[in-house]
């Protein structure tokens, strides 16, 4: 049986209280060492969010992106699959209808190579894109971005609205996901909207599995991925912004992860 805390603990991820189980403990897979050796996985059963416990410290944070190397692989240089990435955005771009009008702006939170950027810049050159990181790693490797922040989102002085920003791959590596979604509906125009992807689950995963399937799951990295988000919890958390989900697909990836747009109202 799936271990249980005490009914009445508030959810690290919804705030609700809930009977949080605890599914597992994980060790870490990214070179330490971090503030603890060993993490437990606890899901929600009210917001149906994976998450990790305890979260990555400040100091752990720093460990994994300003001391870490994260696009040295050969594979982010190779002309096909760059061609490949280039591909799926344009895909996601024409058919969920993201391509900003002429003279539009784009904001991609934690940019990392700012596929997006590319893609919309490939589409249409005349929008203008703003690339945000808070590592520099890949500043200098990204020309189709008219310009590469270094720092927190909450640094970016750029005052214009943005009529569709991206986190592809990222809120996955937040520790609070729901302030970062605050952050951004507050720089996008009405009518904008918030392009996401991230890990979803193990492929077939249910709650009353517990641990299995997670040890293999390649998207389980630690600590770097502190929550495995649900539609649930965005349909909770995106009004408290002014978001509303247009677009929900967790079948990506034989279900392992999911798409996610936002509309802001």
């Amino acid at each position: 049986m799936l271990a249980e805390k005490w009914f009445g603990v508030p959810c690290r991820a919804c705030g609700r209280r809930a009977r949080l189980r605890t599914l597992g403990d994980v060790a870490p897979t990214h070179p330490g060492p971090f503030h603890v050796d060993r993490f437990a996985l606890i899901h929600c059963p009210r917001c149906d969010v994976v998450y990790l416990d305890p979260a990555p410290t400040a100091e752990d944070l720093r460990r994994l992106y300003q001391e870490s190397t994260q696009f040295d692989d050969p594979l982010y240089d190779d002309p096909v699959r760059v061609s490949q990435i280039l591909a799926y955005f344009d895909n996601a771009i024409r058919r969920l209808r993201l391509l900003p009008r002429r003279g539009g702006r784009v904001l991609e939170v934690g940019a990392g190579l700012a596929w997006m950027s590319r893609a919309c810049k490939s589409l249409r050159p005349e929008v203008v894109t703003v690339a945000q990181d808070v590592s520099a790693e890949a500043a200098a490797r990204c020309d189709g971005v008219d310009r590469y922040h270094v720092g927190p989102l909450a640094t970016l002085d750029e005052r214009a609205p943005f009529d569709l920003a991206s986190m592809t791959h990222v809120i996955e590596h937040l520790v609070e996901p729901a302030a970062m979604l605050g952050e951004i509906a507050a720089r996008l125009a009405p009518g904008g909207r918030l392009f996401v992807t991230a890990p979803y689950r193990p492929t077939g995963w249910r709650a009353r599995a517990g641990i299995a399937g997670w040890q293999d799951y390649s998207y389980l990295h630690v600590p770097a991925h502190v929550t495995y988000f649900s539609r649930a919890w965005f349909e909770r958390m995106a009004p408290q912004h002014r978001l509303r989900a247009e677009h929900w697909n967790a079948r990506h990836e034989d279900g392992q992860a999911f798409e996610l747009v936002l509309k802001r109202y």
